[in-house]
């Protein structure tokens, strides 16, 4: 048994094995927003464990609550009957928190069935509904077929909704109600962010995720050892734990930034060589980085749609295990970065300002670049290849500025440059 369970144990008792093992990653699910939580961009107020639900995160106004269900694989992939009264158990939960908005969650790391057939008295398959939502919540149309195919899911599934939400919490909603509860719900079956079994102490890519949110937040500061990651995930971990246990109130147990801040082993400041971009402007580390290398400020939002479209071929590449080739185009789109970095600053003697020469050079070596990688694909091309670059910019792993470049702050040191 591993030290944070031991020590869990200990303050909060000893439920059974396997008890245990279901609330651990429940734990651990926790943890992930509470990191996330540390990127300004994600917009995270708070994160709420067992407040009313499973997993609360209030983000930018709206309440999003997370039911996280473990399953074994040989109780086979969830149906739309398995999920849908837990789903209606969501819904009515919302009363917790009117008058504001809620979004549902349903997570597990068991897979969505995807071979029942929508016929009388059949629900249809979890994973088409699955499906079609995620496409209406990323923004893109249905296409015809796809709409007929939602609209005849909504047939069936708003008066059974209606249904249990009266005869089990006598929650009356209309037609209107019931269709918006649906459309504001996730389905995240085969979720790798939830981890269980939990064989590990500690998740790796719950570390990772911590490592770049505090790099995120603290761009040019020295990074985390992996003892000092395992400490602090450890001190968060404990964090939830304790919330869950002595927390009698939704405010009680309410996990802010700071909290998550105060579980660090080690105190953050700019390190000798980097630049301090408090005095630079911009929302973002990616906004800061690009004027500090001499972008225009009306550029900033091109570089933004490309990082923003990359991220969902970047998701399912590593759903279709394609992970590894991912890391390694990352990795030559970052040396070819540092490589024209190091001709405009170092060979060419540019100063200051080199950022628009170095993209300039850079462009035209990435389609090679993902045609060696990703041979013949339609989603990996330039476009995507700046993307990642925009997106390891923002993590702060790539730098535009010129060499030499240390800022003090915003009198001498934005300015300066300019």
């Amino acid at each position: 048994m591993t030290l944070i369970k031991e020590q869990a144990l200990r303050q909060f008792g000893d439920q059974g094995a396997e008890t245990l093992q279901r609330y651990y990653a429940q734990i651990e699910y926790s943890a992930f927003w509470c990191a996330r939580m540390l990127r300004a961009a994600e917009g995270i107020d708070a994160v709420i464990p067992e407040g009313v639900e499973d997993v609360v995160v209030v983000q930018h106004g709206v309440y999003r609550l997370y039911q996280v269900k473990t399953r074994d694989e040989s109780q086979g992939p969830w149906t739309t009957a398995d999920v849908l009264p837990i789903l209606c158990q969501q819904y009515y939960r919302r009363i917790a928190f009117l008058p504001s908005e809620c979004y549902y969650h349903f997570v597990s790391n068991q897979m969505a069935d995807n071979k029942t057939t929508l016929r009388p008295g059949s629900y249809g398959a979890l994973y088409r509904l699955k499906f079609l939502l995620d496409i209406k919540h990323a923004g893109q149309s249905l296409e015809p077929d796809e709409q007929t195919e939602l609209h005849r899911l909504e047939e069936v599934l708003v008066p059974r909704i209606q249904e249990i939400l009266v005869d089990q919490y006598m929650d009356n909603v209309d037609d209107v109600t019931a269709l918006a509860l649906l459309h504001n719900t996730w389905i995240e079956t085969g979720c790798l962010t939830l981890h269980y079994p939990c064989v590990y102490e500690f998740a790796s890519d719950n570390l990772a995720e911590i490592e770049t949110a505090l790099l995120d937040s603290f761009p040019g500061a020295p990074t985390l050892t992996m003892i000092q990651l395992r400490q602090m995930y450890g001190r968060l971990l404990l964090l939830v734990f304790g919330r869950i246990k002595t927390g009698k109130s939704l405010e009680a147990r309410r996990i802010v930034q700071q909290d998550v801040l105060d579980c660090r082993a080690t105190g953050y400041a700019p390190g000798d060589g980097y630049p301090n971009l408090d005095g630079v402007p911009g929302r973002t580390t990616l906004d800061k980085k690009a004027r500090l290398g001499g972008f225009d400020p009306t550029e900033l939002p091109v570089f933004h749609k490309q990082k923003q479209l990359a991220e969902w071929p970047i998701r399912g590449l590593g759903s279709l295990g394609l992970a590894d080739n991912l890391t390694r185009l990352t990795a030559a789109i970052l040396d070819l970065q540092r490589a024209c970095r190091d001709k405009v600053c170092r060979e060419q003697g540019v100063s200051q300002e080199p950022g628009p020469r170095i993209l300039s050079m850079v462009r035209p070596g990435l389609a090679s670049l993902s045609e060696k990688y990703f041979p013949g694909s339609k989603d990996v091309d330039d476009q995507f290849c700046q993307g990642v670059l925009w997106k390891e910019t923002d993590l702060c792993s790539v730098w535009w500025h010129r060499f030499d470049n240390l800022f003090e702050g915003s009198q001498h040191g934005y300015q300066a440059s300019r």
